[in-house]
C-alpha cells in the first residue's frame, strides 16, 4: 500500500511540473509592448499604429483606420474632447458597472487581418471579448493597462526599428526585410525580397524612379532575399558597371538600370 502511495505522489508531482511548464510557457507566449505613435504609410496614404518592444528591436505595425488613428494620435498626446467620444463612453459604462479592463491582447493574423481581445474582470471574473485591435488599444491607453502582442506575431510579422540591425542605407535609399505581413500589404507573393521604406531625396538612387514600397527581388544577375544579400549585392560590383535592379511594384515587376558609383 505504501509503494502505491509513493507512486501515486511521484505521479501527481510530474503533472505538477508539467502544469507549472505549460503555466510559464504561457505567461511567455505575450510581450508586453508600447504604441511608439501613428504613422502615414507614404504608399497606401493609411494610418499604421506601431507597437514596440519594450525592450527590444521590433515593432509590430498595424494599418488602421482614420479616426481610430486620430483617436490613438489624441490620447499619446493627451487631447482631451471637448464631448465624451465613443471610446469614453465605453470606457465610462464599464466603470460604472465596476467593470474593469485587465489587459488587452493582439492575438492572431488571419487573412490580412489582426485580430484582438479584451480582458475584462468583474468581481474576481474575468471575460475575454473580441475587439478590433485598434479599439483595443485606444482602451488600453485610456484606462492605462498592458497591451500584449502574441510573440509569433511579432516574430513573424515584426519589423525592425529604423536605425537598429536589420535595416540599411546604401546610395540614398534604406531598406528592411520583408515580413510575410508586409508583402501580404503589398500583395506581394513572392517569397524572396528587401522593402525599401526611404528614399533619401538629392541621393544617387532618388532619381532612379525607385519608391518608398517597392520590394527589390534581384540585382543584377542575384537574387535579393535578406538585407545582407542586398549589401552583398552591393559590395560586389565595381564603380563605374551597370547596377540593374529589379523591383515589384503595384502587382507588377520591373526593372531600372544605371551605373553603379559608390
Amino acid at each position: 500500500m505504501k509503494k502505491y502511495i509513493i507512486i501515486s505522489l511521484g505521479i501527481l508531482f510530474i503533472a505538477f511540473l508539467g502544469l507549472f511548464t505549460l503555466g510559464k510557457e504561457a505567461l511567455q507566449a505575450f510581450i508586453e509592448v508600447e504604441v511608439k505613435g501613428v504613422r502615414i504609410d507614404p504608399v497606401a496614404q493609411s494610418p499604421v499604429v506601431l507597437l514596440a518592444e519594450k525592450e527590444g528591436k521590433k515593432a509590430l505595425p498595424i494599418w488602421i483606420g482614420l479616426l481610430e488613428a486620430n483617436a490613438i494620435d489624441k490620447e499619446l498626446k493627451q487631447v482631451a474632447s471637448p464631448r465624451p467620444m465613443t471610446h469614453d463612453l465605453l470606457l465610462s459604462i464599464l466603470t460604472q458597472t465596476k467593470v474593469k479592463i485587465k489587459e488587452v491582447k493582439i492575438i492572431d493574423l488571419r487573412e490580412r487581418t489582426y485580430y484582438a481581445t479584451l480582458h475584462l474582470t468583474r468581481n474576481k471574473e474575468i471575460v475575454e471579448i473580441d475587439s478590433r485591435p485598434s479599439d483595443a488599444i485606444i482602451l488600453a491607453l485610456k484606462s492605462k493597462v498592458p497591451i500584449l502582442v502574441a510573440a509569433k506575431l511579432l516574430d513573424q510579422q515584426g519589423v525592425v526599428l529604423s536605425g537598429q540591425e536589420g535595416t540599411v542605407e546604401r546610395l540614398g535609399i534604406r531598406v528592411q526585410e520583408l515580413t510575410p505581413s508586409l508583402a501580404s500589404h503589398f500583395n506581394f507573393k513572392g517569397q524572396k525580397g528587401v522593402l525599401i521604406s526611404e528614399v533619401i531625396p538629392g541621393s544617387p538612387l532618388a532619381t532612379s524612379g525607385l519608391q518608398p514600397g517597392d520590394i527589390i527581388v534581384k540585382i543584377n544577375t542575384k537574387e535579393v532575399a535578406s538585407v545582407q544579400d542586398f549589401e552583398e549585392a552591393l559590395d560586389a560590383l565595381k564603380s563605374g558597371s551597370s547596377l540593374r535592379i529589379r523591383f515589384f511594384r503595384d502587382e507588377t515587376f520591373k526593372e531600372t538600370s544605371f551605373p553603379f558609383y559608390p
